[in-house]
């Protein structure tokens, strides 16, 4: 009997270590097929997009991207939680205006030719301005969080890998806070690129 309950023992907590890890690996893979699918549902050939990694590796290098994303979340449950919120975070930023994209003549391709030609009439200045937004929408806010929570309660890195309430708070604000620094920062250099682009065709059709 003793023998049988140590095996049991040893089964379930096998099973339970293997559904631990199972879970946070659905977890990571579904968060960033979220972000993978909501991409392609505004942007499908990619004119939108504003990393330039996933430009130009393209669909299947940005797929094959995600593996060790989501290897790394396997074994760290505060990653996948990271990964499902920020990935949340950029589907929904994605899909927010889609539709005008979607019935945009000539979809993405056309429509970023059109932000191409709206680029090159604006100040460097106004793009810089009007693409901070994020910064105020989700770094600021969700950094008074982390400073809050640095003050009242104690070191914020051991906090976050305790697995807790808090930790996941913390994980969470922190997938806002990093959305907000990456979307300023990625719109901003996606438009100035626009505008380089625009401005460099039209000198080269200027030269007899």
């Amino acid at each position: 009997m003793i023998i049988k309950e140590v095996l049991f023992n040893d089964f379930f907590c096998d099973l339970m270590d293997f559904l631990y890890y199972f879970l946070n690996g659905a977890i990571t893979a579904f968060g960033r097929s979220l972000d993978l699918l909501s991409t392609y549902y505004i942007t499908p050939n990619l004119k939108l997009e504003t990393n330039r990694l996933v430009g130009r590796l393209g669909w299947k290098g940005s797929i094959i991207l995600q593996v060790p994303v989501v290897i790394l979340g396997i074994f760290f449950r505060p990653i996948a939680i990271f990964f499902l919120a920020w990935s949340i975070i950029i589907a929904a930023s994605n899909i927010s205006g889609a539709w005008f994209v979607r019935h945009f003549p000539g979809g993405d391709v056309k429509y970023a030719e059109f932000l191409k030609s709206s680029a090159q009439k604006a100040r460097v200045r106004n793009i810089l301005l009007d693409e901070m937004s994020p910064l105020v929408l989700f770094f600021i806010p969700s950094l008074l969080v982390w400073l809050w929570v640095h003050f009242e309660v104690g070191y914020i890195l051991n906090l976050i890998i305790q697995e807790s309430f808090l930790s996941y708070i913390l994980i969470v604000t922190g997938a806002l806070m990093l959305h907000g620094i990456m979307s300023f920062i990625r719109n901003f250099l996606y438009i100035y690129r626009l505008k380089r682009e625009k401005e460099s065709d039209e000198k080269e059709h200027q030269i007899p």
